[in-house]
């Protein structure tokens, strides 16, 4: 069982047969360990189709949250033939959420597709986008309320309800006609008098605020095809270096790299800034690519996985020493 985006001790991380072998038919093992962020996150049998083994991991914060309602919301594929997807939320054709006039949602999104993106679109509500893949952002709000998440990314966001009473806001996936969720303001006694101001920051999980470039182990051509053999690590690191890796995508079909054990920033051109966000997984368009970095902080034999379209690919992995 992998535990996807959470930054745990590696002997836990469920990736065979790097960091443990697999379960035999009638055996066990007992995953133990301490979550160290608040924050989405979800687990899943390490596959490239459908499973039925997956679903959400909510790690609550320390401090309390200004929402009124916490609804998590797993995305999945009912079947993956080529052109026919048939997406499920909470495993139903579509769900209602509901809460009352100027309440605060917290919606966590979460694609648990194995090779789709998922592209939602928020209608008539404001959407603030708090974090991404488990970890907290400098809140933003989705632009036209419009979401991209890639397999396994997941994004929060704040939603107040300030529509009239009764009145319902669709949430659609691109290329689906009916809407596959509603949320709906109802009236109520108990309902807010005055809207909320914008969000403040969610509490910090303790990410590295800086990263040293100047001293980082850079590494390019990481991605889809990495041509690695399993046996050998991609690149030998000492814990608390920056580590810069260029991400590519050769190929003709969309790719998607997820980085074991670790959240990383989505790197401008000339290492003068990043994203306001961090990933644990990367979606790369056919014949693009981009640059990520981190800080290896975390000890242990660490996969970057690599898919493209459904098929699968190659596995590579490092290590931190």
């Amino acid at each position: 069982m992998h535990w996807h985006g959470v930054r745990l001790i590696n002997a836990m991380d469920g990736s065979p047969p790097l960091t443990q072998e697999g379960v035999a038919p009638g055996k066990s093992f007992d995953y133990r360990f301490i979550a160290p962020d608040a924050g989405t996150f979800w687990y899943h049998a390490p596959s490239r189709k459908p499973v039925g083994l997956y679903g959400a991991l909510i790690v609550s914060e320390t401090e309390p949250v200004d929402v009124d309602h916490d609804v998590s919301l797993i995305f999945a594929v009912e079947s993956s033939a080529v052109d026919i997807v048939s997406w499920k939320l909470n495993g139903a054709p579509s769900l209602d959420i509901t809460a009352q006039t100027n309440e605060r949602l917290r919606l966590r999104f979460l694609n648990a597709a194995p090779s789709q993106i998922l592209n939602l679109r928020i209608g008539g509500l404001r959407a603030f986008v708090m974090a991404t893949d488990g970890q907290p952002a400098e809140p933003f709000a989705a632009r036209d309320g419009r979401l991209s998440l890639g397999p396994g990314n997941r994004v929060d966001v704040f939603i107040d309800c300030t529509l009239f009473p009764e009145a319902t806001a669709p949430v659609t996936i691109e290329g689906m006609a009916a809407p596959i969720a509603r949320i709906v303001c109802q009236a109520g006694t108990a309902a807010i008098k005055a809207p909320r101001q914008e969000p403040h920051p969610l509490p910090p999980n303790g990410l590295p605020e800086r990263m040293d470039f100047a001293r980082a182990l850079r590494f390019e051509g990481v991605g889809s095809r990495a041509g690695v053999e399993r046996k050998a690590p991609l690149f030998t690191v000492k814990r608390g270096r920056t580590v810069v890796l260029k991400l590519s995508n050769p190929t003709s079909e969309n790719a998607y790299i997820h980085l074991h054990g670790h959240s990383f920033r989505l790197l401008d051109a000339l290492d003068d800034g990043w994203k306001p966000f961090w990933l644990d997984t990367l979606p790369l368009a056919p014949g693009t690519d981009a640059r990520v970095g981190f800080v290896a902080d975390n000890r242990g034999k660490w996969l970057i996985e690599g898919l493209v379209g459904s098929h699968g690919a190659d596995e590579a992995w490092f290590e931190v020493t």
